[in-house]
């Protein structure tokens, strides 16, 4: 059985974000294939942070939702994994993979010596995926990348190629430099050139955000599947479009903007501990408003909201003022 079907839809690992409340909300819609949960510190869990069961619940699909670990050191890496692995199998909860962070360029992550910090050497990285293999044997493994420090396709070749020597299933490629953020679009010809020379199947990640795109993701740059981050916290139901055109081109899909930001906020409260409520909530609407004419207007009033009853009353009232907006049709 392959480790991901052909044309693979993947939600990315995204801070605040990538949580069992979007989760849950995609996949009411049908879901994706692979779910991450946000990054999560192997250092703080093998500590027992108190909220690493936050960060680390992989409902509602925990067999096909991976667990994406960072750290700045190998051992506290393969001793996370051995011990999630454990955890997992004496409930009998599935576990749907475990992802090594290479692509976080936050300056606090990556002068800590983690995240894109680990695509300096190789070698260390392959390291570093054998030990997670050996950790938690049948368990998929996998990486996310970016470019690296500088643009170079043999050194992100051989980066990639140590990675898939150490027992990598498959690699996700964030085609931008340690330095590029979202300032640029991605380079994909990274990509299909990483594809080309690997065996295993490599992910591409950004930018995809219509039908043409996922379409090109695929046909022209040979990707086995696309990573979507930010757009699908604009658009819960994307995956669900994407599957949709891709079966019919003449698919429509309608949906309740209210009713779909009413439910995140309700999950937020019952799904989530206090002190992640309203930052999670803050962090999606900033996003899930661009549906709005005016969300400009609703995203910086609930940015300035204390609790998520105040920021349900202003977003009840948004759909008070503008009706019309309310019901909304993807084509």
């Amino acid at each position: 059985m392959p480790i991901l079907p052909a044309r693979a839809l993947l939600l990315a690992p995204m801070v605040e974000l990538s949580h069992r409340p979007l989760r849950e909300l995609i996949h009411s819609f049908g879901g994706c294939d692979r779910y991450y949960t946000e990054m999560t510190s192997a250092s703080g869990y093998l500590a027992r942070s108190p909220f690493d069961q936050w960060f680390m619940d992989s409902e509602p699909a925990p067999e096909k939702t991976v667990v994406q670990l960072f750290d700045s050191e190998l051992e506290p890496l393969a001793q996370a994994a051995a011990r999630l692995f454990e955890e997992r199998k004496a409930s009998d909860t599935p576990l749907g993979g475990i992802d090594a962070n290479f692509g976080c360029s936050a300056p606090l992550i990556e002068k800590a010596g983690g995240g894109v910090s680990w695509m300096k050497d190789a070698r260390r990285a392959a390291s570093l995926i054998a030990a997670l293999k050996a950790a938690a044997p049948g368990v998929p493994i996998s990486a996310k990348l970016r470019l690296g420090y500088e643009e170079s396709e043999a050194a992100l070749i051989e980066f990639c190629l140590a990675l898939e020597g150490a027992g990598a299933d498959y690699l996700v490629v964030h085609p931008r430099l340690k330095s590029e953020k979202f300032r640029r679009t991605g380079r994909w010809g990274y990509v299909r050139a990483v594809a080309e020379a690997l065996h295993i199947p490599v992910v591409g990640n950004g930018d995809v955000r219509s039908p043409d795109r996922f379409a090109a993701a695929m046909d022209e740059y040979g990707a086995a599947g696309a990573m979507i981050g930010r757009e699908a916290v604009r658009r819960p139901w994307i995956f669900a479009l994407l599957r949709g055109k891709e079966a019919n081109p003449s698919f429509e899909l309608a949906v309740d903007i209210e009713k779909i930001g009413l439910r995140m906020l309700s999950s937020i409260k019952t799904m989530l501990p206090l002190p992640f409520h309203s930052s999670r909530a803050r962090r999606f609407f900033y996003y899930y408003c661009d549906n709005l004419s005016f969300g400009h207007h609703l995203r910086y009033a609930i940015q300035n909201l204390r609790d998520l009853d105040e920021m349900e009353r202003q977003f009840r009232q948004y759909f008070m003022d503008v009706p019309a907006e309310r019901h909304k049709t993807e084509r």
